[in-house]
């Protein structure tokens, strides 16, 4: 057997949490599954479950954020950024949905629980947004405009987006935010 590990223990955490909810994740259950005694995962996360919970969204935002940063940086010109943004969330997210099924129920809890705890990562990503944003100003790819508001509302898209294609595997993601990303940089001004 595999050494417990942090990242063994928020993996199968996660696993748990996508496919039964967070109020059915539970240390002996986590611990089961990992073939250990749950004491042990208290060496790991001595503040327990949600310590654990905790850590398991904030690796997936920060890998959520970090992709986003990695297809910016990878991409020319605004409309390539937001493009770029905007895929590498909806693709970090469809991806974790479909190696972790969720149900429709299991997905509202997430998401009540997500709202509590999410308003550092959204408002961090909400600035990635702006920041392209700002910088296709910059240039007069974008007329001048609010930017922190332009984000807000692409933000509200995309999840909008990853809900819906989180929820139903069988569909792709890519000719919906192609056409959002359009629409959203007409509306900004910029040139096709």
């Amino acid at each position: 057997m595999p050494p417990l590990t942090r990242d063994r223990i928020l993996d199968t955490a996660l696993n748990l949490i996508m496919s039964d909810g967070l109020r059915r994740a539970s240390l002996a259950e986590i611990a089961r599954r990992l073939g250990v005694v749950k004491s042990a995962l208290y060496h790991h996360f001595p503040d327990g479950k949600a310590q654990i919970v905790d850590q398991v969204f904030e690796r997936e935002e920060q890998g959520i954020l970090a992709e986003a940063r990695r297809a910016i940086a990878a991409a020319s010109g605004t409309r390539a950024q937001l493009a770029a943004l905007a895929g590498a969330t909806v693709v970090h997210v469809v991806r974790l949905a479909r190696l972790y099924p969720v149900r429709e129920e299991t997905a509202d809890q997430i998401e009540l629980y997500l709202e509590e705890r999410r308003r550092t990562f959204l408002d961090m990503e909400r600035e990635q947004i702006a920041l392209v944003i700002r910088s296709g100003i910059a240039t007069a790819e974008v007329r001048p405009l609010d930017a922190d508001l332009a984000a807000a509302a692409l933000q509200g898209a995309l999840r909008q987006i990853v809900r819906t294609f989180a929820l139903r595997p069988g569909r792709s993601a890519e000719p919906v935010l192609a056409r959002v990303i359009d629409i959203v940089f007409d509306g900004l001004g910029g040139r096709a």
